[in-house]
């Protein structure tokens, strides 16, 4: 049996998961979403290295500033460090993509089981608007802009979250938006040789709607454990038929 958690004075609950800091209001933290966003759509590119030069100039930002940002980016498994050598964005494999795959698909069914049993009024409402708007979102043409992609990310991400956003646990809710925001890392890497209809999935999406909202925990941990796998072997028809040419495209130096 869980333990239930305290809520304090603000609404939230007593945990030490990892504080989400995508929200707080400093220039700081704006480097570090700014920076994070573009490493996870792929604008830098795994192992690439991330020299402090070049970063001032994109992101307006001191040194300081953006040791900062790449610290809590270390933390959070997209970027490497090592004493004398800087830093860099993290590596990607097939093995590192299947061993995020099987605990995505932990964590996602583990949070949409919850939140299907403590959900309330407003969980449903979120999760029906922000279908809409996902369904309001053309899946982006092959050689659409960055902003284009990053648009229908956010809605996508936004749908999954609702998903999950009930299920009562801060540590779940860390741990699976670590490994959600990793396996968009290896989409985006991938997005221009993948076929559009395995990544739109609208019926997929559709589908855990419908589970969710009956209240059918069983039929909703199918649908979202197929739709992570769906779209994990997509990406390794990327990664793991044209071996050579995807290392040559991660690796940019």
């Amino acid at each position: 049996m869980r333990a239930k958690l305290t809520e304090t004075p603000t609404g939230g609950v007593d945990t030490s998961a990892p504080q989400d800091i995508s929200g707080q209001d400093a220039t700081g933290f704006d480097v570090y979403r700014r920076l994070r966003t573009d490493i996870v759509d792929c604008r830098f590119k795994p192992d690439q290295r991330l020299r402090f030069e070049t970063l001032r100039d994109t992101y307006g930002a001191s040194v300081g500033t953006l040791r900062e940002a790449l610290s809590h980016l270390v933390s959070d498994g997209l970027v490497r460090t090592e004493a004398g050598r800087g830093f860099r964005v993290a590596p990607v494999s097939v093995a590192d993509l299947m061993d995020i795959t099987e605990w995505r698909v932990e964590f996602e069914v583990r949070a949409a089981t919850l939140s299907i049993e403590n959900g309330n009024d407003a969980w449903e409402a979120e999760i029906v608007t922000a279908f809409h708007l996902l369904s309001l979102a053309p899946f982006p043409a092959i050689d659409a802009s960055h902003e284009v992609w990053a648009e229908y990310g956010r809605r996508h991400k936004r749908f999954h979250d609702a998903i999950a956003a009930a299920c009562g646990s801060p540590w779940l809710l860390h741990f699976r938006s670590v490994l959600f925001d990793q396996a968009r890392r290896y989409q985006a890497m991938s997005i221009k040789h993948l076929d559009a209809r395995a990544l739109r999935k609208e019926d997929d999406h559709r589908a855990i709607m419908k589970a969710a909202l009956d209240r059918n925990a069983e039929r909703a941990a199918q649908l979202v454990e197929q739709h992570v796998r769906r779209t994990t072997q997509a990406v390794l028809k990327d990664l793991a038929s044209t071996p050579a040419q995807a290392r040559a495209r991660a690796k940019t130096d």
